[in-house]
């Protein structure tokens, strides 16, 4: 599948990343999210590139550095969660709306 963009506040700033998303796995409910980061501000301070692992309706846990790398983990992970309609439907169409439990 083609790269998405996404958009996520950090530090008072909106970032843009490049997100590739894999379905692994119907029965463990498992989705593979490449994110790349198009801020050379954010490659220069962390990672240029992260991978999360989506299974049974959370997010596998990413080791960090710090807090504040935790914190940019987090607002990406939420951000993937908000992803237009159109990938909500053909990722996520065998459970509820994303992030809900």
């Amino acid at each position: 599948m083609p790269a998405i963009e996404i958009k996520f506040l950090f530090e008072g700033v909106i970032f843009s990343s490049s997100v590739f998303i894999s379905r692994i796995s119907n029965s463990l409910n498992r989705y593979e999210y490449s994110i790349n980061f198009l801020s050379n501000y954010l490659i220069s301070k962390y990672s240029e590139a992260y991978f999360f692992v989506f299974e049974n309706n959370k997010f596998k846990p990413v080791h960090a550095q710090d807090e504040k790398e935790q914190e940019l983990i987090k607002c990406i992970q939420e951000a993937i969660l908000n992803i237009p309609d159109y990938i909500k439907e053909k990722f996520f169409s065998s459970r509820e709306t994303p992030g809900k439990s």
